[in-house]
Order: C-alpha cells, then structure tokens, then sequence
C-alpha cells in the first residue's frame, strides 16, 4: 500500500486531475471535469501498481479526445 511508486502516482494523477478539473471549469467543459475527477479518484479502488500508472497514463491522453 505505501510502495513509493504508487504515492509518486498518487501525487502525479492527483495534480493532473486538480488541473483537469480546473481548465474543465475555466472552459466549460463536462468532460475535463469528469475526466479530472475520475483521475482524483481512481487511485482510491485501484491498488496494483501496473494497473494504476496504466488506467492513469491513459486517463491523461484521454483529454484531447473527450471534447464535443
């Protein structure tokens, strides 16, 4: 559970769903908001390290595909 990797990771996906979450807000934008939010969040229920860094990585690329 306190393994370094998945704090820094904690950390990375936190601060990019706090700005996620932020430029959804400052543009109007659900899906930012959503995809910020699910990146706060997600590291919560998942707890394997390969997994996290992986729904993580791919939660961050997803923001230039979610617009309408």
């Amino acid at each position: 559970m306190f393994d370094p990797n998945v704090i820094v990771a904690w950390v990375v996906f936190g601060g990019l769903g706090m700005i996620y979450v932020a430029y959804g807000k400052w543009k109007d934008l659900w899906q930012a908001k959503a995809l910020g939010f699910a990146l706060m969040f997600f590291p919560y229920v998942v707890t394997d390290v390969i997994w996290l860094w992986l729904i993580g990585g791919l939660l961050t690329f997803a923001i230039p595909f979610a617009r309408d």
